[in-house]
């Protein structure tokens, strides 16, 4: 007599990863989920504004860029004002 067959596990497909945010925290009122981040690919250009203080942004964007990567050239941005303000 022969053995059973296993039934064999189909392979399950691999898990796609969560998507990125396109909301974030404001860096000048500090509410979070007030900054909401948006991308003209036509015109590629990045806009970010801040519902709570009003605050704006705007940065030239690539066509792989993501909401995250121009709220990260915001915080840059502020960064190097406040490093010009220092000197």
């Amino acid at each position: 007599m022969g053995k059973r067959k296993s039934s064999s596990k189909k392979p399950s497909g691999a898990k796609k990863p969560a998507p990125l945010d396109t909301v974030f925290t404001c860096l000048f009122c500090n509410h979070e989920k007030a900054v909401s981040c948006k991308i003209d690919d036509k015109a590629r250009i990045g806009y970010l504004s801040c519902k709570i203080c009003g605050q704006k942004f705007s940065a030239d964007t690539t066509p792989l860029d993501q909401p995250i990567d121009v709220y990260s050239l915001w915080i840059d941005a502020c960064e190097d004002v406040a490093n010009e303000q220092e000197r």
